[in-house]
């Protein structure tokens, strides 16, 4: 080994918190569907970045709902007094610009869309959701309206990153969409295991209810990975109330077994109804 590939920068790539590593069932393909280049793809049925694609546009950074890249930062951008000043040349995720604003307190970007066509939709999507948080939307400043010289020395600015973390980009409001998550009492066995993995806080079991708050939800799929009879469901769409449903603790009168049930007055554990035979030496 030479001693400069010591020292060299570990390859950007997809690393263990993803989902599809972590459970076998996930069908989380964020990251795949939005990069704009094809440099996240499936390869042997795992989920690989390839670098001879990737151009550092971070896309991926502000979608994944698990950190799962590795080894890749945002772009270095420029600004000056609350305008955003580029580079532009790359695509750019909504998330971004909105931790953008939070961050910095940007409320104008200095971008001719006539040449970066790519950034009009991200921006009017970025306006929609400061309208639906009461709050105005960013201008486009065309900054060649300005003398020359003067037009350079302010396009220097200052330069920074923003975070991008999920704990960050939830603070933020810049995770993606909102979702509708349901669970069917009719086939949930009340494990648990959906609360468990949810580390979002979005499902939750106390000994006297289950709590689902789709507020919190990223979308990120993991309860449903996780469920053993597709009881969870999740939807893009309006997240809807809290609901929160009591449940019983009961003993089988069969296998004298205990569980959690959805019913006062069920007899039989869930293992039980479903065989005819006590299956747990009752």
């Amino acid at each position: 080994m030479k001693l400069i590939d010591t020292f060299a920068p570990a390859p950007p790539g997809v690393g263990a918190r993803c989902a599809r590593k972590r459970l076998r069932r996930s069908r989380c393909e964020r990251c795949v569907a939005r990069c704009p280049t094809g440099a996240l793809a499936w390869r042997d049925g795992d989920i690989h970045l390839l670098a001879e694609r990737c151009t550092g546009c971070g896309i991926c950074l502000f979608v994944c709902p698990a950190d799962a890249l590795e080894n890749l930062a945002p772009l270095r951008r420029h600004y000056r007094d609350g305008v955003l000043l580029g580079p532009f040349t790359l695509p750019v995720a909504v998330g971004e610009l909105l931790l953008w604003h939070t961050h910095y307190g940007i409320r104008a970007v200095a971008v001719d869309l006539t040449l970066f066509p790519h950034w009009l939709q991200p921006l009017a999507e970025l306006n929609l959701r400061l309208r639906e948080r009461g709050e105005p939307g960013w201008r486009c400043l065309p900054a060649t309206q300005m003398p020359g010289e003067t037009t350079r020395r302010w396009l220097r600015g200052e330069g920074g990153r923003v975070p991008h973390d999920v704990a960050t980009r939830w603070a933020a409001g810049a995770l993606c969409s909102k979702y509708g998550v349901a669970l069917a009492s009719s086939r949930c066995l009340l494990c648990g295991a959906c609360g468990k993995v949810c580390v979002a806080g979005t499902i939750t079991f106390s000994d006297e209810a289950v709590t689902l708050d789709p507020a919190r939800c990223t979308g990120c799929g993991d309860c449903a990975a996780v469920c053993p009879t597709d009881a969870v469901s999740i939807a893009v769409g309006d997240t809807g109330p809290v609901s929160r449903q009591a449940i019983y603790h009961a003993r089988c009168e069969r296998c004298g077994e205990p569980w959690r049930a959805w019913r006062q007055d069920e007899t039989r554990c869930p293992l039980c109804r479903h065989h005819r035979f006590g299956m747990r030496g009752g």
